[in-house]
């Protein structure tokens, strides 16, 4: 139980979270190989059009997606409104909104 984590949120930008859907909508779920070569993809069409700053944020996107499809964090913050995708486990405790660990994926938009 050490490595389910209710206490943790990932504290992403909007365009992320956008992205994350909209390509997780596409390919089905985000924990597929299509999902991660069509992150690749776009990362290096990005690089080839001499666009590093597209090119790391569908790095992050693919990042966010293997992190947050496996874990039980409780939420996530998109531009600061607190997203539940799934309910609070009755197994779990959760702390407070306010009390939860806040991991940043991608807060410098470089």
């Amino acid at each position: 139980m050490r490595d389910l984590r209710p206490d943790v949120v990932f504290v992403i930008y909007g365009d992320l979270w956008r992205d994350f859907l909209a390509l997780r909508d596409t390919c089905g779920d985000a924990l597929t190989n299509r999902f991660y070569e069509d992150c690749v993809w776009r990362t290096r069409q990005a690089i080839r059009a001499g666009d590093p700053a597209l090119a790391l944020h569908w790095q992050r996107v693919r990042r966010f997606a293997e992190a947050y499809s496996i874990s039980w964090v409780s939420a996530v913050e998109v531009d600061g409104h607190l997203i539940r995708e799934a309910p609070k486990f009755s197994a779990l405790r959760y702390p407070e909104d306010d009390a939860l660990t806040r991991i940043e994926i991608g807060s410098e938009r470089t």
